[in-house]
């Protein structure tokens, strides 16, 4: 067992582990995230926990320059793998690598049971105006990032936050922390996964038949689209989109700045329901 939540290594695959039995389930974090951000979403669950933390997190080095869903779903599938987990709950950027995982069909998803994608952020594309907004803050991440400059990171990050949000000390130290990493650490590899799609319908192949939506469609197990409204880095259309294509999966949309900070009651009475 990982007793620090903050820095599994090399030896436990970055990955720290709670409790015992079955189910095994695994947590990843969303970009800028951390093993203690998705450990709250673990209340209530029971069995063995798995809280994975990605390349470019929590000390583990980035994979480079130039993210995409597909580095983020290989790291997933070795966990799931590895962790012999049934169940899987992906937050915002992980929530992604596990549509591209279900998307593909990949061997690592044929024992999972239950999916919860919390805050997604990407699926197939973007609207324009979300494409525009997406990228206009990136370049103004980049330059800030490069300048070093935490204070003003912090206060463009809160911008896309609720104002009763932005204003509470807690998020205030959180995003700072956030931003502190993107300027000291190699996370600053991956700011641009905000534009990356998710799920590449193109990637279809027509000899084989294989179709990424027609994956998604199929997957047998139950998955939970959890999201809150008026969170620009995290539209509820794309959540909708995600929904719609996935038959019998169950959508919830909070009110605004619920599932991090407002309505973490809320969160765990549907992860609880959700993973029984």
């Amino acid at each position: 067992m990982t007793n620090d939540l903050n820095l599994p290594g090399p030896d436990s695959d970055y990955i720290a582990t709670f409790g015992s039995g079955d189910p095994h389930t695994l947590f990843g974090h969303g970009f800028a995230g951390a093993i203690r951000d998705t450990r709250p979403f673990g209340t209530g669950i029971t069995g063995t926990k798995h809280f994975l933390h990605l390349p470019g997190h929590g000390g583990r080095p980035s994979p480079g320059s130039g993210w995409n869903y597909g580095h983020i779903a290989e790291v997933l599938a070795q966990a799931l793998t590895s962790t012999s987990a049934t169940q899987a709950l992906g937050v915002s950027m992980s929530a992604g690598g596990l549509l591209r995982l279900l998307g593909t069909s990949h061997p690592a998803t044929r024992n999972l049971e239950k999916v919860a994608l919390v805050l997604p952020a990407s699926f197939t594309g973007f609207s324009a105006e979300v494409a525009d907004a997406n990228r206009g803050y990136l370049e103004r991440l980049r330059d800030l990032v490069a300048a070093g400059d935490v204070e003003s990171i912090t206060d463009l990050m809160l911008s896309r936050e609720p104002t009763e949000v932005a204003e509470l000390l807690p998020a205030r130290a959180w995003t700072k922390t956030k931003a502190e990493n993107l300027v000291n650490t190699d996370m600053s590899d991956g700011v641009g996964l905000a534009l990356e799609i998710a799920v590449d319908e193109s990637a279809g192949d027509v000899s084989t038949g294989h179709d990424p939506l027609s994956a998604l469609a199929r997957f047998p197990g139950e998955v939970l689209v959890l999201t809150h409204e008026d969170d620009p880095a995290h539209p509820v259309e794309v959540a909708e989109a995600i929904a719609a294509a996935i038959p019998e999966a169950r959508f919830e949309v909070l009110p605004a700045g619920s599932i991090l900070w407002r309505g973490r009651h809320e969160v765990r009475r549907i992860l609880g329901e959700f993973f029984g």
